[in-house]
């Protein structure tokens, strides 16, 4: 693989020689630089490759949220198939995923299962574990389950004799003790929803550690005050409630810890331990222990997250403490936050790995250290989403506000579990508030009944392990890892718009996950080559690049790349709705003259004439560079050249990069898809190509301008 790309590199400096343009060492560049760059290279490859263009087809958000029971797409899998009395088998089930990574909860729900790793790292997009297990799929690596007799276990769950009776009648067969109705029920209610918990070892039926909204962890009010510790990433952040009751159990806490006779870990460290940390603001400082998590293990030291502040920091093996057992039952105080309603903006997204260092650096500057208050809108997979405020004088200003106002983000639509779970909060606090909430946990009959499915549980957990070589057992294949979040793709190309799309399974991208569905808006893959199956009902993508999530992209690329393109407008000729791209069509014939490789676009943000201009201006400048004649590169000095790749770079940036964002429109669909010439002659504006006719070799030719009414 490495020789190859060598090979690449080499004939591709031989290639840009050829225009007197030389690839030469450049100095190790910086975050924005680096980041810039790659997405100049990016729009290069699908320059490169045009026309082969795929779009990303759109997810039932509400579908996929139910399938994948509401869990985060970003860290959990599905498998299906799986036997009656599953929970009973996820030893096994954790060791099939083990090679993927460290599973933090299996929750068994019917016939299926999820599967939910640890988050390793800080970042907020899909874990390579996510990655990994999806390619065990692909694959066909088979998942093998070895299961007990059925019947063997509903005579245990159903018998309530001795441990020595249970064994003689599991030996003479189901038909010599029959699963009383209503425990049959029981076993059939509690076998739909068990969670194992492998941080904290327990397996428990659903509803007895887990909850939609749990008043007793709520904050007393949606507004309160939030001391923030640690900034993950813009919008992102850990902290702690700093109410007066909050900040009381965190000094009794911290007395407790420190006044205790602590003791050194005994057991091999391992990430996601729980254990004791030394910390202090200063050298000058005592260090006092606190409550941590070990998250990565470097050499003699580790890196450990401390669960009641949000913060991080480095220390060394040998500083580490045992946590006693009864301090481990008290609810970690640490919050992880999101801000809702906003996402990185086109220019954030192109100068940085989502967001630039520029919007990275302004936010913590706003909010690092401070406390600050805060507006629940919603609980997301364990995650607060609020609003955040910013005391200004005698008022307060949104944080998402000042993002937006500064080109760092954009507003953006909630999804489909927070607004579900944001409907609950809102109930819940009414209710609260007015002495009228009453859960199922406060039932007698309801903990009765989670009491006795937690001891069924554990009975057949204990009894199979202690007697798992007594029966023959049968072997299961799961079907999966899956995730209804995979993306399907289709072609954007006219002639191949209704073939199923398959991408290489050597490819990362056959496993790609669309972690936000909310956003409709048209996402592109570049691929290499293209091929059609022998029967023509499939083409398949080799050496495909995913490009950013940003709106408008795919379609200013096609339009930026193609030969020829004629605009749409909408009935009154007000605005682009738009636009057909291909080689054009035969004057004689008045035929698409490559069909099969037009594309009909539709667009889902605003293009208006200054959009084409600047795609005008950016096609020019490429022709500048890649011209022949007294004009061209060939006889130009490197300093000049130079200049002209910048002034490419710029434009490309700033047409990508618009300020303000190019608003979202509703897709109005072209009536007649595919025809050309379906502008009256009279209402288009010719861009005519600067020179001074010394240039020759033109690549891209300039669009026509299509006249609006206003």
């Amino acid at each position: 693989m490495y020789h190859q790309v060598a090979v690449l590199y080499d004939d591709l400096k031989d290639r840009v020689s050829r225009f007197n343009m030389h690839v030469t060492d450049v100095p190790r560049m910086d975050y924005t630089s680096l980041h810039r760059q790659r997405f100049i290279l990016q729009v290069v490859i699908a320059g490169a490759f045009y026309p082969n263009y795929v779009a990303q087809g759109e997810i039932d958000e509400e579908m996929a949220s139910k399938e994948l029971n509401g869990y985060d797409p970003k860290t959990t899998v599905m498998v299906r198939n799986l036997p009656p009395y599953s929970f009973l088998y996820y030893k096994q089930l954790q060791s099939l995923f083990r090679q993927c990574g460290q599973v933090k909860t299996i929750s068994f729900d019917g016939s299926r299962a999820y599967v939910e790793f640890y988050r390793t790292s800080q970042g907020s997009g899909v874990l390579p574990e996510v990655s990994l297990a999806l390619l065990l799929s692909i694959r066909s690596q088979p998942l093998d389950l070895f299961i007990y007799p059925t019947d063997k276990v509903e005579a245990c769950a159903g018998s309530t004799i001795t441990q020595a009776q249970i064994g003689e009648v599991a030996g003479r067969g189901s038909s010599s003790l029959c699963l009383p109705p209503s425990l049959r029920q029981l076993c059939h209610d509690w076998e739909m929803g068990v969670n194992v918990d492998f941080q904290n070892h327990s397996v428990c039926p659903v509803g007895v550690l887990s909850s939609t909204v749990d008043p007793d962890n709520l904050p007393r009010s949606q507004f309160f005050v939030v001391n923030i510790t640690e900034v993950v990433e813009v919008g992102h952040f850990w902290g702690f409630q700093a109410d007066e009751a909050s900040m009381e159990k965190q000094r009794h806490l911290t007395t407790e810890i420190n006044r205790r006779n602590l003791l050194p870990v005994t057991v091999s460290l391992y990430p996601n331990l729980l254990c004791l940390a030394p910390y202090s603001e200063s050298s000058n400082e005592q260090c006092m222990y606190y409550r941590a998590k070990i998250l990565h293990m470097r050499d003699n030291s580790v890196e450990v997250f401390f669960v009641d502040f949000g913060n991080r920091t480095l220390v060394s093996c040998i500083s580490l403490r045992e946590l006693p057992s009864d301090l481990m039952s008290h609810p970690f105080q640490a919050h992880e936050f999101c801000i809702a309603g906003m996402r990185p903006s086109a220019q954030s997204m192109i100068l940085g790995n989502e967001w630039s260092s520029h919007a990275r650096n302004h936010f913590i500057t706003l909010v690092k250290g401070r406390s600050l208050i805060v507006s629940l809108y919603s609980i997301l997979h364990g995650v607060m989403r609020v609003e955040l405020f910013i005391s200004t004088g005698a008022s307060s200003t949104s944080v998402a506000d000042i993002l937006v106002d500064e080109g760092h983000a954009v507003k953006a639509e909630e999804c489909y579990n927070s607004k579900q779970n944001h409907e609950v909060l809102l109930s819940v606090y009414k209710d609260l508030e007015e002495g009228t909430y009453m859960s199922n946990s406060a039932s007698s009959s309801w903990k009765d009944r989670k009491e006795e499915e937690k001891q069924l549980i554990d009975r057949l957990l204990t009894y199979f392990s202690k007697t798992s070589q007594s029966y023959p057992k049968t072997k299961v294949r799961v079907l999966g890892p899956t995730t209804p979040h995979k993306i399907s793709f289709y072609s954007l190309n006219h002639g191949l718009h209704y073939k199923a799309v398959c991408i290489d399974k050597c490819s990362m991208n056959s496993f790609a996950l669309n972690d936000n569905p909310t956003n409709k808006h048209q996402r592109m893959l570049v691929a290499g080559s293209v091929s059609v199956n022998a029967s023509g009902t499939h083409i398949l993508l080799n050496d495909t690049t995913l490009l950013p999530d940003i709106p408008g992209l795919s379609t200013l690329i096609t339009m930026l790349f193609t030969t020829v393109m004629e605009l749409r407008t909408n009935g009154e000729r007000t605005c682009y709705t738009g636009a057909l791209c291909g080689l054009g069509w035969n004057s004689r014939t008045e035929e698409a003259i490559l069909p099969e490789h037009d594309m009909e676009l539709t667009f889902d943000v605003k293009f208006d004439v200054e959009d084409i201009t600047e795609i005008n201006v950016l096609r020019n400048a490429i022709n500048h560079l890649l011209c022949e004649g007294p004009n061209g590169t060939l006889h130009l000095g490197p300093d000049r050249i130079s200049r002209l790749q910048e002034d490419c770079r710029e434009h490309l940036i700033r047409l990508f990069a618009k300020a303000p964002p190019r608003e979202n429109i509703t897709p109005v669909y072209y009536e007649k898809p595919g025809k050309w010439n379906q502008v009256d002659p009279t209402l288009k504006m010719d861009s005519a190509q600067p020179g001074d006719g010394k240039t020759k070799g033109v690549l891209f030719q300039l669009h026509s301008v299509t006249l609006l009414n206003n």
